[in-house]
């Protein structure tokens, strides 16, 4: 009899304490909404708790830049709850995920519940990312590395509900953005973008990712 391959599932805790904290919100997003709730019960209480932890979290991390003493520490006090919570919910999607029928599925599980399969071998930074304003419903930072100040450019993305069939959201002169989708909470969406440059430069450049594959929007 074969032997069902074990798959993980992982939340990539990023270096950056803003970031970190973003992904843990688009995190619980995933876990109270369709289709992550479906695998994965987790009571309205719990998932408010763990937001308003996160919310503790980015007021103490906006204090830190004050540079006051001793507020570094309190953030961090603040952060260690919400990598507690987020800790606790990855449990919960690893026993949906033991608990599958199948390779498949499992691996279905974790990515309709915002998580990963593996960790990336290396970490690179990207010349293009997507991330939820969590000040802002319905608004996304499109975030794009720029081209050199004598090189005129424009930024294009692209959104897609099934990562095969895409639309142009968005063009702009500008490398860093917003674009309101006008999309229910919790909507998995994907997104790519690409430099567009003169023709003398080398006109459109190749499609990038985000380093998250996909988003579940807020």
């Amino acid at each position: 009899m074969k032997k069902r391959k074990h798959v993980n599932a992982i939340f990539i805790f990023d270096d950056n304490v803003s970031i970190f904290l973003n992904d843990a919100l688009a995190f619980y997003i995933a876990l109270s909404t369709a289709p992550g709730n479906t695998h994965v019960t987790i009571a309205q209480a719990e998932i408010t708790a763990a937001q308003g932890n996160v919310a503790t979290a980015q007021t103490s991390e906006s204090i830190v830049a004050t540079r006051k003493k001793g507020t570094a520490a309190d953030r961090d006090v603040d952060v260690n709850a919400v990598i507690t919570d987020v800790q606790n919910f990855v449990a919960l999607v690893q026993i949906a995920t033991n608990n599958a029928p199948n390779e498949l599925t499992a691996i279905e599980i974790v990515n309709d519940c915002g998580l990963h399969t593996r960790k990336p071998a290396v970490r690179t930074k990207t010349g293009f990312d997507v991330r939820n304003d969590t000040n802002t419903a319905g608004s996304l930072y499109i975030i794009f590395k720029a081209s050199d100040k004598n090189i005129k450019a424009c930024y294009e993305t692209q959104e897609s509900s099934d990562n095969i069939n895409w639309v142009t959201v968005k063009t702009s002169p500008d490398s860093h953005y917003h674009y309101t989708h006008n999309k229910l909470a919790g909507t998995k969406l994907y997104y790519r973008g690409r430099v567009i440059l003169s023709e003398k430069e080398g006109g459109a450049q190749k499609w990038m990712i985000p380093p998250a594959t996909c988003i579940f929007v807020n």
